[in-house]
């Protein structure tokens, strides 16, 4: 089985799950992945994935401050990607010049500019770029866009996503427009703008959202991002998508994402069919069991690769299948710019104050929110 050289650039909290998706596969004899290095601004951060990594894979990472040094030292054939969204399109471009596969984390850049400059960068060089969008790996969200393509709840007309609690904490430079690009509903959001163009097999037409900043000092860090977005998503064929997210609700939180068509509904805990009269309720391990029976061996390989469910390891080892087979990862490039476009139109139309086309979002012919933090990002 071939092996993949590759570097973690950028080593947060998030490349933390991305460790524990490395040991996962290590433990389960996919060893598919020889991690050369460790990259962060912060020596320690790097030394401390470089330490996590050794643990299991028996050969230390070498450890680097500066990306560049680390280029030119190291043989490898990719990169994983996890920093502040206003780098990513500067990392990924430069890797990608390189003439290594990248995988990123979402949202794929911090406006539509920059992820263009990504994507444009990723056709010039032919080299395989993946987004890691782990949400819909899940065996629950599998299941969901099963139980869909079998009719199980009729046609699909309504998806309602709710997350609604209190943060009164500041949370680093995720409180910076000019860092992040949005609040969470940008940098959570995608995940969720995936999981509906996924389920649906379909896309979005157009965005309506309203958005405040509600607390805008938190421990004395001045909060330059929305705290609330509240946002309707017409998708084609006549489905409809309503988001509340706000970290500004204090008291009792909420969160919940529904699913209903004309026979039903569903949600990560279970499946309900609509009778004359009544209900007929499926838990969510049912519809699994369901699913897999149902699912041939070439689609339960493609949806759980080698029986693996934890989704971290999942679009790490789709990462390294596309790679080796020459194919296109299931969330590339492409995928990854379409879904940002949904929660980015939402920063577009709440500041136009009507609603936007998600194709004029792609197409770069609304930039209202997106223009000065492209001007102060250089991004061209």
């Amino acid at each position: 089985m071939k092996e993949i050289g590759i570097a973690l650039v950028g080593c947060g909290g998030i490349m933390d799950s991305h460790v524990n998706g490395y040991r996962d596969l290590y433990t389960r004899d996919l060893t598919v992945f020889d991690i050369r290095a460790t990259c962060d601004t912060l020596e320690q951060n790097a030394r401390d994935k470089a330490e996590a990594v050794a643990a299991f894979q028996g050969s230390k990472p070498k450890v680097y401050t500066n990306l560049e040094e680390m280029l030119r030292n190291e043989n490898l054939d990719a990169v994983d990607i996890a920093l502040p969204h206003s780098l990513h399109h500067v990392i990924a471009c430069r890797c990608l010049e390189k003439g290594l596969d990248v995988i990123i984390e979402k949202p794929l850049a911090i406006t539509m500019r920059a992820a263009k400059l990504i994507v444009g960068e990723v056709e010039k060089r032919g080299r395989t770029l993946a987004v890691a969008e782990n949400y819909r790996r899940s065996p629950e969200n599998r299941s969901m866009w099963w139980a869909m393509r079998k009719g199980l709840i009729g046609d699909v007309r309504m998806i309602s996503w709710v997350a609604a609690g209190w943060g009164p904490r500041a949370w680093g430079w995720r409180e910076d427009r000019y860092v992040a690009g949005g609040s969470w509903v940008l940098d959570g959001g995608v995940h969720l703008s995936d999981l509906d163009r996924y389920h649906l097999g379909r896309e979005a037409i157009d965005v309506y959202a309203v958005q405040d900043t509600f607390d805008p000092i938190k421990d004395g860090v001045k909060v330059t991002v929305d705290d609330m977005t509240m946002a309707v998503i017409r998708f084609e064929g006549r489905s409809y998508v309503q988001w509340l997210w706000t970290r500004a609700a204090p008291g009792k939180p909420l969160s919940n994402r529904m699913v209903y068509g004309s026979k039903g509904s569903l949600s990560s805990e279970e499946l309900t069919v609509q009778k004359e009269g009544s209900v007929d309720v499926y838990n969510m391990n049912a519809l699994i069991d369901m699913m897999m029976n149902d699912l041939s061996s070439e689609e339960r390989e493609r949806m759980f690769p080698k029986g693996v469910t934890d989704t971290f390891s999942t679009e790490l080892y789709d990462f390294y299948d596309s790679i080796v087979n020459k194919r296109r990862p299931e969330v590339d490039a492409s995928e990854g710019y379409r879904d940002m476009a949904i929660p980015t139109g939402f920063y577009e139309s709440a500041t136009l104050g009507k609603s936007v086309r998600v194709r004029d979002v792609e197409e770069l012919k609304v930039e209202e929110y997106q223009k000065d933090i492209n001007l102060k990002l250089g991004i061209r």
